[in-house]
């Protein structure tokens, strides 16, 4: 008992041990499994029954009786219920599919998702068996379909034309011949093809082709029914593998599955079918394993710095079909179908092979078409911006050195306004500035300065401290931003719309806003500012030479001027007369006041009017005249009116002067020391501290403007969030990209010592099975030693008992001594 104990325990292990060593003799191939098992969703067929509701079935019982039963499949649970989930293995006993009465021909479509190889065909059918059938594939999604294989009792007459005989290659068809029904159509029968010859296949359909068959005399159901479908096959690995890979993530349309299509490569291949070498094994052509031959994919010569390679047939055919590997991404800076060339600009080191070091000095970057150094004198040839004895910067006035750039370096552009010379910074072009200037170029003021246009120097913005958001303004135009309720450019005077001192308080315009400019009237003393054709003391009235249509008020037509015109000329005319009428009555008054001229001016008008017959047209005029007069006599009451006003508040307004230069002179004797500390502090905080090289030493960032207290515009200081790390072969700068390209690389590392710590485990393991075999094999022999001594004996007991019992001496002695052995034995 204990030796067969010991082989059943260990028999397990030794067929694995020889599973891992069968794929080095030859072709070898994974167990076959079930394909349906965990795909039934991808199981589809063209007829059910009782998917719209309950239908009766009847089927012949013993034999003249018949058995009527009910298919409704709208729940597919149900007993009742006969879906085509119910044809799989493990759907369990009396479950089948069962198609509607009377529909013909029937599909059931398996749609496998991959490439399999497929073994075995079971149909277990309850019931009426179809006499002819086909298998189909498509590798196209379903839209054509090829025969893979016939299947018909009578194959001459259901499928005339094709071959019965198996053919030689998986492209041609041929039918196989189902054994005969016998009497009874509606008994059980198993159909189980096996296929001799790999067929790959990825979406496969059954077709019955011919109807059910009909009894005579009974009115029987017309329908096809499948207890059990089997499709057997395995991973399609083309001779590469000895098992399918089990599905590593969590699937749960994955659960359930016996056969996955991952292969298990060996011979150096990968691809989920095998179907390629891996990436540095393509030095010959991929090709599938034979039973006598693995094709083992074979590893490209690329001196240890490249770690893919491909295959071309063209240098296959140029080595004599010996090797068409050509290595790909090149490292070490090697270059050539196999890497064994130094790149350009670079030499081996001969002191330790393989290890690539630069042998020439020259910048590729700055040296003409990128070449190395002279032969002869071992100078490097300088591009025109370029200077230094190996070509490594940029001449004095250029920067930014670049090897795209056929001149290598361009040329400052400094502004001559800004800039205190021409010459910047050779690799980020930045411009040594003047003081309040700033930007790459110098072009633009500081913040807290503007530049007038024609000036070449920036002025402070001068904003007021108290009624400005702040001290920065328009680099334009100066205009500081001001708090509300305060305006002008430093914003130290009234908003727009309102006058007088704003530290006293601002009054609002009296003005018309339609017919004002946008700063309404002005600041001091509130007087409006109309714009152009609008008059009046509050800019609500059209002026001379505008028709009276306000605010819009238009030019007048050209009659206007002309009448225009002949009442100026009277006007002159009526001041020559009133320089020859005498003093008013009442001796010398003001003779500023007109009005009792004017009445006497009127009086005489009148008189001579009556003495003198004028023409009609004349008569006209002077009446106009007359109203014109009168128009000036009411402004002048206005005037004077205003005028006295004026006069009233000549105290106010001087009080508030002196208010306001009072208070000037305290905030100039507090602001200006201030103003001129932080002027300084500005001046030194423009130009540093520089923190953008200290950022490309520590995050490596491309930012090329500078970044200091004052200012630091531009992009990010460092790459954002999900810039993509360094890769290998390209060059890292920067403190972390260079910890994080090591970070990477150290688990790279970690990772592969972990593979190569868990495959020597695995060797050990290897190591302690086979000395356990060899162990139990030395058992073995000694026990059969041992058990073949026992049979010798034996043979030797029952060999004296024979000469003993033929003997004519019967000694009781002996016979004790045999029943002895017997009891013993």
């Amino acid at each position: 008992p204990l030796l067969f104990f010991l082989l059943f325990f260990f028999l397990p292990l030794l067929l694995f041990l020889f599973a891992q060593d069968v794929c080095s003799l030859g072709a070898c191939y994974p167990p076959s499994g079930d394909l349906l098992l965990g795909r039934s969703q991808r199981l589809q067929a063209s007829s059910t029954c009782g998917l719209m509701g309950s239908e009766v079935y009847c089927t012949p019982y013993q034999q003249r009786r018949m058995k009527c039963c009910p298919c409704d499949s709208r729940n597919p649970d149900s007993q009742l219920a006969h879906t085509v989930q119910d044809v799989l293995s493990t759907a369990g006993p009396d479950r089948w599919w069962q198609s509607r009465k009377g529909v013909s021909p029937v599909t059931l479509q398996l749609d496998l998702g991959n490439l399999f190889q497929l073994d075995n065909l079971v149909l277990s059918f309850k019931g009426p068996r179809p006499s002819a059938l086909v298998i189909e594939k498509t590798e196209d999604g379903g839209r054509t379909w090829q025969p893979a294989v016939y299947m018909a009792t009578d194959c001459h007459r259901a499928f005339p034309g094709v071959s019965t005989t198996t053919p030689l290659t998986l492209d041609q068809t041929y039918c196989y011949t189902l054994p005969p029904t016998g009497g009874n159509p509606y008994q059980d029968h198993t159909v189980w093809k096996t296929h001799t010859t790999e067929e790959k296949k990825t979406n496969n359909r059954i077709l019955s082709k011919e109807n059910v068959p009909r009894l005579p005399g009974r009115a029987l159901s017309q329908f096809y029914a499948l207890k059990e479908m089997r499709v057997m096959g395995r991973c399609m690995c083309h001779g590469h593998a000895h098992r399918c890979l089990p599905e590593t993530h969590n699937n749960l349309a994955s659960n359930g599955i016996q056969v996955n299509p991952q292969c298990d490569c060996q011979h150096n291949t990968a691809g989920v079918n095998c179907e390629r070498c891996a990436d540095l094994y393509n030095d010959l052509p991929w090709r599938p394993a034979e039973e006598d031959h693995t094709h083992t994919c074979k590893r490209c010569e690329c001196n240890n710095h490249a770690q893919r390679c491909r295959f071309d047939p063209v240098v296959f055919e140029a080595s004599g079909r010996t090797s068409g590997g050509v290595c790909e991404n090149c490292m070490h800076h090697t270059t050539g179908p196999k890497c064994d060339r130094c790149a350009a600009g670079y030499q081996p080191n001969p002191r330790s092979p393989p290890v690539i070091v630069a042998g020439c000095v020259c910048s590729a970057d700055g040296t003409v078409n990128g070449s190395g150094c002279e032969d002869v004198t071992g100078s490097c040839r300088c591009k025109a911006n370029v200077d230094g004895p190996r070509c490594e910067r940029c001449k004095s006035g250029f920067y930014g050195l670049n090897g795209a750039d056929p001149l290598g370096c361009s040329k400052c552009s400094c502004s001559p306004d800004g800039s205190l010379s021409d010459v910047c910074d050779p690799v980020t072009g930045q411009c040594l500035c003047r003081p309040h200037f700033h930007g790459r170029t110098c072009n633009t003021c500081a913040k807290g300065f503007w530049k007038p246009i024609g000036s070449t120097h920036c002025k402070a913005c001068g904003c007021d401290a108290t009624n400005s958001l702040s001290d920065a303004c328009d680099q334009s135009s100066g205009q500081c931003q001001c708090r509300p309720g305060f305006g002008g450019r430093t914003c130290a005077g009234c908003a727009d719309g309102a006058f007088g001192d704003p530290l006293i308080g601002c009054q609002l315009c009296r003005c018309n806003l339609e017919g004002t400019i946008p700063e309404v009237c002005d600041k001091l003393t509130g007087a409006c500012q109309c714009r152009p054709g609008v008059t009046g003391t509050r800019c609500d009235s059209c002026g001379r030479e505008r028709c009276s249509s306000f605010p819009d008020c238009p030019s007048c037509p050209s009659c206007f001027f002309t009448l225009d015109a002949q009442m100026q000329n009277l006007s002159s005319v009526l001041n020559g007369l009133s320089v020859g009428f005498p003093a008013p009555p009442g001796g010398s008054g003001d003779p500023g006041n007109f009005g009792p001229r004017i009445h006497a001016l009127e009086s005489s008008l009148n008189r001579i009017r009556n003495s003198i017959h004028l023409p009609p047209d004349t008569l006209n005029v002077l009446m106009s005249l007359s109203g014109t007069f009168n128009t000036i006599k009411d402004a002048y009451k206005e005037s004077k009116d205003a005028a006295n006003k004026v006069d009233a508040t000549k105290d106010t307004v001087q009080q508030s002067a002196d208010v306001r230069e009072d208070a000037l002179n305290l905030r100039n004797q507090v602001q200006l020391p201030n103003i001129r500390d932080l002027n300084k502090l500005n001046h030194s905080m423009a130009s540093g501290p520089n923190l953008t090289p200290v950022a490309k030493q520590v995050c490596g960032s491309l930012r090329s403007e500078p970044c200091t207290p004052l200012q630091c515009d531009g992009g990010d200081f460092c790459p954002p969030e999900g810039t993509p790390p360094c890769e290998k072969g390209k060059k890292c700068i920067g403190a972390l990209p260079l910890s994080k390209w090591a970070m990477t690389d150290a688990q790279d590392v970690k990772e592969r010592l972990d593979r190569l710590t868990q495959k020597i485990r695995e060797a050990d393991r290897t190591n302690q099975v086979r000395d356990s075999a060899g162990k139990l094999n030395n058992r073995v022999k000694k026990a059969r030693h041992e058990l073949e001594g026992d049979l010798t004996d034996t043979r030797n007991v029952v060999k004296e008992l024979k000469d003993f019992l033929s003997g004519r001496i019967h000694q009781h002695q002996c016979i004790e001594g045999s029943l002895a052995i017997f009891q013993y034995f």
